[in-house]
């Protein structure tokens, strides 16, 4: 069933749910879906319409930007039906093992549940996000002289928009009620502060006094930031926010640092990007975080020569290449003269790096003075990065331009930011900067000392108030979260139906 806010009998949410769902992008849908299949009565609310608005989207522009000069929020992410499922690449990968594991080195590192209990799901994330078995994309070889490198290879989706695919189901099933333009104001708490009994919502209409959604459990899903932003803004009965008792709510807020951290000339033809991640035993022996090196050819020998090696190089084949290469608007003369080559000199490239991020609270999600349509406080983000993400980047470039250079591949130069102390980012006119991953600033613990939810995404402070989303990760690992957004959602469904059978 499909309904909306503006228009809905208000009547009919005197019933209370077995759970309300409060987003729906890939973890609403997921769980909504998750829990139906189980029998049980889902309100799924979701702020935004079925096609975007600028209405529902300013809700997401931010205030303050405090830290490392970072993208407007309001276009990192979807705020209709669908999510951000609606300009997803389609990038899965599932977490490294090591990924779960706390690194000595690392404070605050490390799952409290293990990866095996992700692991179940995998073949239903396959099909929910419509990606090839994970047999399909198995590590490549790799020639090197130690044990440094792993050639792995993300999965792609084609990709699933959660919209297109779900909305016809949900809208025949008995079990979801879908009401868009429903804006969470407020979560209401019993006596004890324990225990969530109601979720306010408002429509767009200025005049909307609201309305309450009574639910045993209740699960917001409503993105990596904005589930940060909501609890702090829930102050009417704590006045630090729904969760936030140890001051958790907010921090070790980060996303995958994006950056080009080298350009290279190559001795072998590399006809599409290649990606390389380190082994278990590299990151214990450097002391260094997870991370993910994409090799990217700029361009490519001609096509009527796609199978000459250049043991076979005619020299005049050779020269075109050369003079091509002094002519690529990315390289200068200087670097050309600066490097040894190997001769012949066929391609150039650059190096990039999507890596893993050190949980750090000084880095977080706080709320500004300007305020919404709603009333409620905007974002003031301050996202930095700590001495070992940096020193992470400069081990994996200075390390594969080792390897290149060992194996003959060709040659790199480290970019001039990055060699710089301290480093000078590069600004997102002129650099990925970030994946728009917003991981973190609820993130899972085994105890509320050190994390807001527990490893069945329970708010630690709460009774029935559960957390879905990327912002519960304790650890980023240096993958596309999106797959195990969707794993966690349906291990949360799992675990919610089970408790609503008990």
């Amino acid at each position: 069933m499909i309904a909306d806010a503006t228009t809905i009998d208000r009547g009919a949410f005197e019933q209370s749910f077995d759970v309300c769902v409060i987003g729906a992008g890939p973890a609403g849908i997921t769980l909504a879906r998750t829990l139906a299949a189980a029998g049980a009565r889902v309100a799924l609310m979701e702020a935004g319409g079925l096609e975007i608005t600028e209405e529902s989207q300013d809700v997401y522009r931010g205030g303050a930007n405090l830290g490392i000069e970072y993208f407007d929020l309001d276009i990192c992410r979807l705020r209709y039906f669908g999510g951000t499922s609606n300009h997803w690449g389609g990038w899965t990968r599932a977490l490294d093992p090591i990924d779960f594991a706390p690194k000595p080195y690392v404070p605050l590192s490390g799952w409290p549940l293990p990866q095996i209990a992700l692991d179940a799901y995998r073949a239903e994330a396959d099909s929910i996000l419509d990606v090839p078995s994970a047999t399909e994309a198995p590590d490549l070889p790799v020639r090197q002289s130690g044990y440094d490198f792993r050639r792995f290879q993300f999965r792609f989706s084609p990709p699933t928009r959660f919209a297109e695919k779900y909305l016809a189901e949900i809208e025949a099933s008995q079990a979801i009620t879908l009401v868009l333009n429903a804006n969470l104001v407020d979560l209401r708490l019993d006596d004890s502060l324990g225990t969530i009994t109601g979720a306010v919502f408002k429509s767009y209409d200025p005049a909307d006094p609201g309305f309450t959604v009574k639910a045993r459990y209740f699960a917001l899903c409503a993105g990596g930031i904005e589930n940060a932003r909501l609890l702090l803004n829930f102050t009417s009965q704590v006045p630090e926010g729904i969760g936030n008792r140890g001051g958790w709510v907010g921090r070790c807020f980060t996303d995958h640092p994006h950056f080009l951290v080298a350009e290279c000339v190559l001795r072998v033809l590399v006809r599409e990007r290649e990606f390389y991640s380190p082994t278990e035993l590299f990151m214990q022996d450097h002391s260094c975080l997870n991370f993910g090196l994409r090799l990217e050819p700029r361009w490519i020998w001609p096509k009527d020569l796609p199978t000459i090696g250049f043991e076979d190089t005619p020299p005049e084949t050779f020269n075109i290449q050369l003079e091509r290469l002094v002519r690529d608007p990315f390289v200068d003369r200087a670097l050309t003269d600066r490097l040894i080559l190997p001769q012949p000199m066929g391609q150039t490239g650059v190096i990039r790096v999507a890596q893993e991020a050190a949980p750090n609270p000084d880095s977080r999600v706080m709320l500004s003075e300007e305020r919404d349509a709603f009333g409620l406080r905007r974002v003031a983000l301050d996202w930095r990065l700590a001495e070992i993400d940096v020193e992470t980047m400069r081990i994996a470039v200075t390390t594969f331009g080792k390897h290149m250079a060992d194996q003959n591949i060709g040659r790199l130069r480290i970019a001039d930011w990055l060699l710089a102390d301290p480093p000078r980012f590069p600004g997102v006119a002129d650099d990925e900067v970030g994946g728009k991953h917003h991981i973190g600033a609820t993130r899972m613990a085994a105890e509320a000392r050190s994390g807001v939810v527990d490893a069945d995404c329970r708010v630690h402070e709460t009774t029935n108030l559960y957390l879905g989303g990327s912002s519960v990760f304790p650890t980023t690992g240096h993958c596309n979260p999106t797959y195990t957004i969707t794993q966690l959602a349906l291990r949360l469904g799992d675990h919610l139906a089970a408790r609503l059978k008990g």
